[in-house]
């Protein structure tokens, strides 16, 4: 090597030694940077997490796990006569919260003007078929849906649902009880009391208040016991959400750290609103109360908005011990607690002096408890037998089950008012039935089945007066004779000739109104006698009925055959065996009124056997899965022509027969209707239907005595009381006459064909099954003046029929009978 390279290679200076601490520092530095991106990830994905079991337990809250008795999911479709109020009403029952912005989530709803947008949450229809969750825009016009779209594809909806309410608790398990509501609902006062009371720190602290934790244990330590908690706001919501009440380090520790997770998921906002909505504020029997919506409803009978400051200090007050400070319970206790949150408040100068004492010193109207009282208390028995009959192959599941029924709450508060109507109303205009005895059977009962006639389904029930002071269900455990209101089931027969052997009868068919004797084998003689014991001579089949004459429909069911009428009806649903006597015809035989509601179910429903469905579906309420559904029974049992004549016959006993009431008490839609009366006035009855709705009403003392009361008097007013009040909800439709019916002008006089030689006053259109309508024109009046006055001087005189003597009228009728 050279002397110059070996100069240059001495001439280079050796690389410092690095220091040791510095390598130490970049370590923890880089260790603290990949710590704070695992905490940063980790705090991510617990958010992340955490919102997701929030969404989830929040949509859980919807329906209990607990076995119920639902009602029928609500119906929404163009002129559905609902209005906004009405349905946001019932969306707060179900746990909808409203906003103000986009609708992201399902069971949110908001309203601007006529507009309501509402993400509906996935039901179960009553055809079993799932709905789907999605956003529903509803608009209104004068009083009535107007226009259903799907909110985000601006599609048109033909129909829409919303899930059911609860209307029962099956077992011993309990349900919660929530109106959710968002933050800016709540008045500022409750609010500030809530945060003085519970978590004055909130604002600043980021889940846990360490403060307040050393704070609670000083004054734990100093009295030897728990006195005092340490939890925040945001660990109670935790609490609320995730864990149990257990009392464990362990528990503590769990929830500390949810609290942080929730902190960094959520804004204080929403932190404070869930925990509005989520906390226990008490229990009513096995509901369980949560949120200051419904505990502001529970306990003062308002919205939460409306709330005064001593009333939300009381609501804050039952935070720590809802039982202990219970202001139904313990009011004295609820006041003491009440000042101690006020004085708080005074403290962190929410409020003054002045209005710290005013509120402390405020009387509150405390409402007794409401969510305990069991809804559709009869029928949610008559649920529970039916449920019971069912085999185990069609519940397949031992866990809890959702009971879906068809009933409406808002069919079944009008059938209740009705009913509480009409007794009052009854015992005002006869004070003689009023009772002063508690006793259910001192008192005047009644009872409301109400169904559809289009798929069966039980729309209201109401057992009896008071489920209270007596369980004894007169719906479907009280048999009693029905009287008049049997008749239709022995003319139907005579109209349908599918039903008899003999001739099929028609409306101008004439029967017999005169004194009748039968013999009875072993009995003696019954004589039937008409209301008031009048006699009208010949009365067509349509008059008979309408006006319920009885003598008329006697010889009507000894002309087709007691067993004739007595099959008909039972083919039509009536449970038998009947009695095979002629006394059938005027209702002797003893029947509930659900049992009389199924024959005239298939009456209502144009002929096809409708069945009053208590039950449509049976769902596991833990996999969401249909076990089992109620199918509809479409067998044909009547001519549908034959049953709309009927239908056309029962309409006219509204319009000018024994229902007329109806129309003088206001009700103004298409019905058919019969009323019904049993000897001695026992038992007052009154069915009639729709196009949709078949609702029968009985009214009687349970111990079986005298009334004096009549169908139309007592039962028909309630039934009006209770169309009128469901009118609104049910569509508006007609009894259209089917294919194989024709209408006839007829004289009246005769039965015949009217000419134009007929006078105008005896012209009437009638209604026939075709191939029984009158071929022949009315002979008797011609266009001979002369002949025209001799036919009617003729009529004038008493025919011979009417002037032989009761025993003899037996044998010339079955000759006469059908002219």
């Amino acid at each position: 090597m050279s002397k110059q390279t070996k100069k240059k290679t001495s001439s280079k200076k050796k690389a410092p030694a690095p220091n040791p601490k510095v390598k130490r520092a970049g370590r923890y530095f880089r260790g603290l940077l990949g710590l704070s991106a695992c905490a940063a990830l980790l705090f991510a994905g617990g958010s992340i997490y955490i919102r997701s079991l929030v969404l989830e337990r929040m949509q859980s809250r919807s329906l209990s796990t607990s076995s119920l008795v639902l009602s029928r999911p609500l119906e929404l479709f163009i002129g559905a006569r609902r209005s906004p109020d009405e349905l946001q009403t019932y969306l707060r029952k179900l746990g909808y919260r409203e906003m103000s912005g986009e609708l992201n989530e399902p069971g949110s709803y908001k309203q601007s003007n006529a507009e309501l947008t509402v993400f509906l949450r996935q039901t179960l229809l009553p055809s079993g078929e799932v709905q789907q969750a999605y956003p529903l825009r509803i608009n209104f016009s004068e009083g009535a849906v107007s226009q259903l779209s799907h909110a985000k594809l601006q599609t048109a909806v033909g129909n829409a649902w919303i899930e059911p309410e609860v209307l029962s608790i099956l077992g011993n398990t309990e349900t919660r009880a929530s109106i959710p509501l968002s933050l800016s609902q709540y008045p500022p006062q409750l609010i500030q009391a809530i945060l003085a009371i519970e978590d004055e720190r909130f604002e600043s602290h980021w889940g846990v208040d360490p403060r307040a934790v050393l704070r609670a244990l000083y004054q734990n330590i100093r009295s030897g016991s728990v006195v005092q908690g340490g939890s925040t706001i945001t660990q109670q919501l935790a609490k609320n959400l995730f864990l149990s009440s257990e009392r464990s380090l362990s528990r503590k520790v769990k929830e500390a750290a949810a609290a942080l997770f929730l902190e960094t998921a959520y804004s204080k906002d929403q932190i404070l609103e869930m925990y509005m909505n989520e906390v226990f504020l008490g229990q009513e029997g096995r509901i369980a109360l949560h949120g200051f919506g419904e505990a502001a409803r529970a306990f003062f009978n308002k919205d939460a908005s409306d709330l005064s400051l001593a009333e939300s200090a009381t609501l804050a007050g039952i935070i720590k011990a809802p039982s202990a400070y219970s202001p139904r319970r313990y009011p004295e206790k609820a006041a003491a607690r009440r000042l101690t949150v006020l004085e708080k408040m005074e403290e962190l100068s929410y409020i003054s002096e002045a209005e710290r004492f005013s509120a402390s010193q405020a009387k509150l109207n405390i409402q007794p408890a409401k969510r305990s009282r069991r809804f559709a208390p009869y029928f949610v028995d008559y649920v529970r037998t039916r449920l019971e009959e069912l085999s185990s192959e069609a519940r397949r599941s031992s866990g809890p089950v959702h009971v879906l029924t068809g009933l409406d709450r808002a069919y079944q508060n009008c059938a209740q008012q009705a009913v509480e109507w009409g007794l009052e109303r009854i015992e005002k205009n006869y004070p003689a039935l009023k009772s002063k005895s508690k006793s259910a059977k001192q008192q005047l009962q009644a009872a409301l089945v109400s169904v559809s006639s289009i798929s069966g389904e039980i729309r209201a029930w109401v057992g009896g007066r008071n489920y209270q002071a007596s369980q004894f269900d007169r719906i479907s455990q009280a048999k009693r004779q029905p009287g008049s209101a049997f008749k239709p089931f022995v003319y139907l027969a005579a109209l349908d000739g599918n039903l008899n052997s003999y001739r099929t009868a028609r409306v101008s068919s004439t029967l017999a109104d005169e004194p009748l004797r039968i013999d009875i084998p072993g009995s003696g003689t019954w004589e039937p006698k008409n209301y008031k014991d009048e006699f009208s001579g010949d009365v067509t089949l349509r008059e008979a009925l309408a006006k319920s004459l009885n003598v008329p429909t006697v010889y009507l069911i000894q002309k087709i055959g007691t067993e004739t009428a007595a099959r008909a009806a039972e083919r039509l649903g009536i449970p038998g065996p009947l009695p095979r006597v002629p006394s059938i015809a005027l209702g002797s035989a003893d029947l509930t009124p659900l049992e009389l509601t199924t024959g005239y179910a298939s009456i209502a429903s144009g002929g096809r056997r409708r069945t009053p469905m208590a039950i449509t579906t049976l769902v596991d309420a833990e996999k969401q899965e249909v076990t089992w559904s109620q199918s509809i029974d479409d067998t044909v049992v009547a001519d549908e022509a034959a049953v709309f004549v009927l239908t056309n016959i029962l309409q006219s006993a509204v319009e000018s027969g024994t229902g007329r009431i109806v129309r003088t008490l206001g009700y103004e839609g298409p019905v058919a209707g019969k009323t019904g009366t049993t000897s001695a006035s026992r038992d007052a009855w009154f069915v009639g239907y729709t196009p949709s709705l078949l609702t029968t009403v009985w009214v009687g003392f349970d111990d079986n005595r005298e009334t004096k009361l009549t169908g139309s008097s007592a039962a028909a007013p309630i039934w009006t009381e209770y169309m009128k009040c469901v009118a609104p909800l049910e569509p508006e439709l007609d009894f259209i006459p089917p294919a194989n019916v024709v209408f006839r002008d007829i004289d009246l006089r005769t039965g015949l064909l009217a000419t134009e030689y007929c006078p105008k006053q005896d012209v009437v259109t009638e209604v026939y099954v075709a191939g029984t309508d009158p071929v022949t024109p009315c002979s008797v009046h011609s266009h001979d003046p002369m002949d025209s006055w001799t036919a009617r001087d003729r009529r004038r005189e008493p025919s011979p029929r009417r002037r032989r003597p009761p025993e003899r009228r037996e044998r010339s009728f079955w000759d006469a009978f059908w002219r």
